[in-house]
């Protein structure tokens, strides 16, 4: 018989309830898992463990190995007292691990590292930890890869603009004054010296592939290394290692998502969008030749589905995409000969996160991913799996046993959700209700997702600004809806909401909200509304409806005015696309129809902002902007309440200010909403 968790409308709550729940200190205080990285010959898997949110001044991460075909095998090889991350091994030899590290100065530039973990001693392990190359303390490596015959490791180094504890200086705008190189390291010499390969660039290098036989670098460049850049053209180049000649090989239209990957066949692989010249298109696969002149052809996905990531599995040309359909994640394989086989699926009561795979000398695919299930209550921890050519993969080893604080508690229920739009487009998303209460009639709290090119999934997941399992661990019925502008049902649903914010997605929302009422599980006379970023934008367009009926509402960096974004944002071309125009288009202000601040005369609810102090995305002006205009015009009984953290961007960082977000949303919400 299943514990039951009282709802936030009881009076009274016994010690044990209480224990079970998910506490703000418990999300805080958890670990996060990324990076997953596998050997060549896929026998062993390292990858970074972090806090979720620094305790300190600097972050701290630390490495760990796992041999991927034993259960819970997975140990910490490093201290945890630098800010350990990016692992990988050498190709020819899996106790060969090199990474990138503070070790220099805690919170300062991260250096290349080479680590030999043949010990079972993590203390010695991390004892063996050495430099790969001398760099100065303004000098940071943003990312790095190995020559696939385990010579030679290229780097992209940054020059930092202040060393650590360094007052700011006066700046020129945009001014490039150090540009991103590409530079390279020979491992099989004794000395720890590299060279810059590109001296006289005039442009960042953004990311790289190695050519399948280590001979040459595809390398890709951009203007600025901010993300207003990221909607340029950007251009590829490949320089041989012996020459240094360099070709110029194709131009983007637009700037791609991530590294292309080179194969042994000699046609490059990579994504973009579905029409490259929209900001808010789909991702799909796209392939072409590494040579001059040749046309890229747009391979697969972007009707139903699309693409987030690509993945080099190391041997004969072959590769795998991961799609996004739906509430599922497939992995796709593509072999020498182009054909395509589902490696691995997802079913409807998990999901994945993060994923690696190799193909091995003997034939076989090695997978490992970051598993979690909102349905069985699972937390996210490592997993792994081995298939053939052609076959499904299934998840058969458990790796890892990550933040154990889980297992004496209750996690909420969750499961997919699924209605009809008016228009007759079939929608779904994911509800999260508290464990042992039934389902009828629940105060509920909508939380939409951001981007707004994402989706939610059935994951389970903490976060102190993602906060459906959380809420419904406090007795709360959560909706969380995938709305036209969310990715996985391709571009046509992803563009929907494109240059309309405020119309079709909301609409979508309002009756997700209806359907949840016919059903009898959500209390009419019970909802409230919550989100970060574009899910904070809905929150605040939400109780800015006329004759809305939400009972609180609570805005984490939301946009309120869409011309303003645009003017002040660190994407300004993306937030004017999705606002209609930005402040500087000819003509009538069109931002401002999908813009909460000119409607703040019909907030009546009452209403906590929470925002980051240094937030570039979504600039702190947006939440006083309508924070003062509900003051003035709006009809709320209860002044709204905008609660500001220190030293936070978009993203939190600081424990003790997730803690506090958590703990104030909740105390807010239970006062509104009982």
């Amino acid at each position: 018989m299943s514990t039951k968790i009282p709802t936030p409308s009881a009076t009274t709550e016994s010690s044990e309830s209480k224990s079970t729940m998910i506490t703000p200190q418990d999300v805080a205080s958890s670990d996060s898992i990324s990076q997953l990285k596998l050997s060549k010959d896929g026998s062993r898997l390292v990858y970074t463990v972090a806090p979720l949110y620094k305790e300190g001044e600097n972050k701290t991460s630390a490495l760990w190995l796992a041999d991927t075909f034993v259960d819970g095998s997975a140990r910490q090889i490093t201290l945890g007292v630098h800010r350990d991350f990016s692992p990988s091994f050498h190709p020819t030899s899996p106790s060969q691990i090199y990474f990138l590290s503070d070790r220099d100065e805690a919170g300062g530039s991260a250096h290349l590292y080479s680590i030999n973990v043949d010990t079972e001693d993590t203390k010695k392990s991390d004892e063996t930890a050495a430099p790969v190359v001398e760099l100065g303390d303004r000098q940071e490596v943003t990312s790095y890869s190995i020559s696939p015959n385990g010579h030679f490791l290229a780097f992209i180094l940054e020059m930092k603009a202040l060393k650590k504890g360094e007052k700011e200086k006066i700046q020129v705008w945009r001014e490039n004054v150090h540009f991103k190189t590409l530079n390279l390291v020979d491992l099989r010499a004794r000395t720890k010296s590299f060279r810059n390969m590109l001296p006289h660039q005039t442009s960042h290098i953004d990311f790289f592939s190695w050519s399948p036989d280590s001979s040459a670098i595809l390398y890709c460049t951009i203007s600025h290394s901010d993300y207003e850049a990221r909607v340029e053209p950007a251009e590829e180049f490949v320089i041989s290692i012996k020459t240094d000649e360099v070709r110029s090989v194709f131009r983007y239209p637009r700037h791609p998502r991530g590294a292309s990957i080179w194969r042994e066949c000699g046609n490059v692989a990579f994504i973009q969008a579905v029409n490259p010249t929209e900001h808010c298109s789909a991702t799909c696969l796209w392939s072409r030749r590494s040579v001059e002149g040749t046309q890229a052809n747009r391979t697969a996905y972007g009707e139903i589905n699309d693409v987030d990531r690509i993945g080099d599995l190391g041997a004969k040309s072959q590769f795998a995409v991961e799609v996004h359909e739906g509430l599922i994640t497939k992995l796709e394989v593509y072999d020498e000969n182009d054909k395509v086989f589902t490696a691995f699926q997802t079913s409807e009561d998990y999901a994945i996160t993060l994923w690696d795979m190799v193909l091995t000398e003997e034939g076989k695919y090695v997978l490992v991913v970051t598993k979690s299930s909102v349905v069985s209550g699972e937390l996210e921890n490592v997993w792994s799996g081995v298939s053939e050519p052609g076959k499904k993969c299934v998840l058969s080893r458990k790796l890892s046993s990550h933040n154990a604080w889980f297992d004496s508690k209750v996690p909420p229920n969750g499961e997919a959700f699924f209605w009809t739009a008016s228009d007759g487009v079939k929608l779904e998303g994911v509800i999260n209700y508290p464990k042992g209460v039934e389902l009828k009639k629940l105060p509920t709290v909508i939380v939409a997702h951001g981007g707004p090119s994402w989706r939610d999934t059935l994951g389970l997941n903490f976060t102190c600004t993602r906060w459906c399992p959380f809420l419904a661990s406090h007795g709360y019925l959560v909706l969380s809806p995938n709305y036209r502008g969310s990715t996985g049902r391709g571009d046509y649903f992803t563009m929907a909401a494109s240059g309309g914010v405020g119309g079709i997605e909301w609409t979508d929302i309002e009756e997700m909200i209806e359907e949840g009422i016919s059903r009898g599980i959500v209390d009419p006379n019970r909802i409230g509304i919550a989100g970060h970023s574009q899910g904070g934008f809905l929150s605040a367009w939400g109780v800015t409806r006329p004759n809305n009926k939400f009972k609180v509402g609570v805005i984490s960096a939301g946009v309120t005015e869409w011309g303003m974004l645009a003017a002040t944002s660190d994407m300004p071309d993306y937030e004017a696309v999705l606002g209609g125009a930005g402040p500087w288009s000819p003509g009538k202000p069109v931002y401002l129809k999908g813009s909460p601040l000119k409607d703040a005369q019909y907030a009546t609810a009452p209403i906590l902002f929470v925002h980051g102090k240094d937030d570039a995305r979504v600039p702190l002006s947006q939440a006083i902007a309508l924070l003062r205009g509900i003051e003035r015009e709006g009809k709320t009984k209860v002044p709204p309440q905008l609660v500001v953290y220190p030293r936070e961007g978009h993203g939190f960082e600081e424990r003790a200010n997730a803690e506090d977000i958590l703990r104030r949303m909740l105390d807010y919400v239970n006062k509104y909403l009982k």
